[in-house]
């Protein structure tokens, strides 16, 4: 797994690296061996001053994994709400793939079946 920060107008410490990398790291376990390849890009940002001064902090996380890219973003007052709704969203979104990748599948291994019977 490759993870890749990037800090704009944010001065990045490494806590926060730190921090950033075990929350947004936690995702990965749910695509198994996959996750081994996966390269994870991280942008944290201050936000434009656009009437959003209470919330400061920019999240973007986009992940790549066999040609299919996951994308999160959130807005929040501090870095650590921003990566635990952008690690929310992530998770989210790979479980809804996943779904529907088994649910195709199953589909598939039924009209096989269904049409193997035809001869009956």
């Amino acid at each position: 797994m490759n993870i890749t920060i990037k800090a704009t107008k944010y001065q990045l410490s490494p806590q926060t690296e730190r921090l950033l990398e075990e929350k947004l790291a936690a995702p990965l376990r749910l695509l198994g061996e996959e996750g081994e390849r996966a390269l994870l890009e991280i942008e944290l940002e201050e936000a434009p001053p656009e009437g959003r001064s209470s919330e400061p902090t920019r999240l973007v996380a986009r992940l790549v994994v066999n040609d299919r890219v996951y994308h999160a973003e959130a807005v929040k007052p501090s870095a650590e709400s921003a990566a635990d709704r952008v690690r929310s969203e992530l998770e989210a979104e790979i479980r809804h793939a996943r779904g529907r990748t088994r649910t195709l599948w199953k589909r598939g291994h039924a009209k096989v079946k269904e049409m193997l019977r035809f001869g009956r």
